[in-house]
């Protein structure tokens, strides 16, 4: 038998005190003393004791509930851009909730639905694809709706992003400038707008350096990454650098140099994307180009915010700046010999025209 809900009434006997003293301890509505406010929670947590949020933001018909929808909860630039704006929302006395769409259309489709059942103020999202979830049409007029890291400029939204082409144009210079003229891209998703476009700054910038440059898209999970750049390696000669766009590649590209006995630095250089404590705490530590999370958050949630509030609302777009740190993994110049070896089998135009913007 499913054990009975404690109700506010319990807590309030319990606890000596009115319904209303509850409801104001929890909701915040009044100040409560803080001995009677302590008596009460110490009572509601003894009993058990949960507040029915959605039922508390209807009979309010104020809701301090922002749910963050994001495609790979496994992914760490994803949590930690959940960290980055909980911080924000706590701070200006919101709850969020978080979903994992699975990367899955559909998937994505039920968690909205569902989360509209929590009546939220405003909504952050990363959408699986470029493409605006269809509901968000529907949607739009009646929540302020954030989309972070995917699309380009997508007319009635907001759009928090980074320029994805100048860090791959970024992560070229820094190559070049090290004497490499063959460079392994190493792609996730080539259907989103962003990694089209990190791939396409750095083909542009390697090629305007004399070099050529090859992609290869091997999803989004590390050890299956991994594999299909083995793969392109049998079939190709060792490029003297790689350009892993995204965390997961980054990944990707360390397992198959390790499985393959190949060194980073000394036999390939490698730029990776996102920047964790586990990049600079390897024996060689990895250069990398570090999205601003803390930016993107703060962009984020303050154009939220402002919606939730009833101001600013025309739509906005926010293209944000990475950075570089330069780390051991790209300090040895390729060996003269090895870089004006052989050419890429895939000619570099033909690579740019598989990855222009649509």
């Amino acid at each position: 038998m499913a054990k009975q809900k404690v109700s506010i009434k319990q807590v309030a006997d319990a606890a000596g005190v009115s319904i209303a003293t509850v409801s104001n301890v929890f909701s915040g509505k009044k100040p409560v003393k803080s001995e009677l406010a302590n008596q009460v929670r110490m009572e509601a947590e003894r009993l058990g004791y949960r507040v029915n949020r959605a039922a508390s933001n209807l009979r309010s018909g104020e809701s301090k509930i922002v749910p963050i929808l994001v495609p790979d909860m496994s992914d760490p630039f994803f949590t930690s851009l959940i960290m980055e704006i909980e911080k924000q929302a706590h701070t200006d006395g919101f709850e969020i909730i978080v979903a994992n769409t699975k990367d899955d259309v559909k998937v994505e489709h039920g968690r909205i639905s569902a989360l509209m059942s929590w009546q939220p103020a405003g909504m952050i999202v990363v959408p699986v694809s470029d493409d605006v979830p269809e509901q968000f049409y529907k949607l739009r007029n009646e929540l302020p709706i954030v989309l972070v890291d995917r699309g380009t400029e997508i007319e009635g939204f907001d759009t928090i992003r980074v320029n994805n082409a100048r860090a791959g144009a970024q992560s070229a210079e820094h190559l070049a400038q090290l004497g490499h003229r063959r460079l392994l891209i190493v792609a996730s998703d080539l259907r989103l707008h962003g990694v089209r476009e990190r791939c396409r700054g750095a083909v542009e910038q390697f090629e305007a350096n004399g070099g050529s440059a090859e992609i290869v898209e091997v999803g989004p999970v590390p050890q299956q990454g991994a594999e299909h750049i083995g793969r392109w390696l049998d079939a190709h000669q060792i490029p003297t650098a790689i350009f892993a766009v995204t965390d997961m590649t980054t990944l990707a590209a360390l397992t198959c140099l390790a499985e393959r006995k190949l060194e980073v630095s000394k036999d390939v250089a490698l730029v990776g994307f996102d920047d964790y404590p586990w990049m600079s705490a390897r024996r060689t530590p990895i250069t990398a180009v570090r999205q601003p999370i803390e930016k993107i958050a703060a962009a984020a949630w303050m154009k939220l915010k402002n919606g939730m509030s009833g101001k600013d609302n025309a739509a906005i777009s926010r293209p944000l700046c990475c950075t570089m740190e330069i780390r051991a993994s790209t300090l040895d110049a390729p060996d003269s010999s090895l870089s004006d070896g052989m050419a890429p089998k895939i000619p570099i135009k033909k690579l740019r025209q598989n990855i222009e913007p649509e």
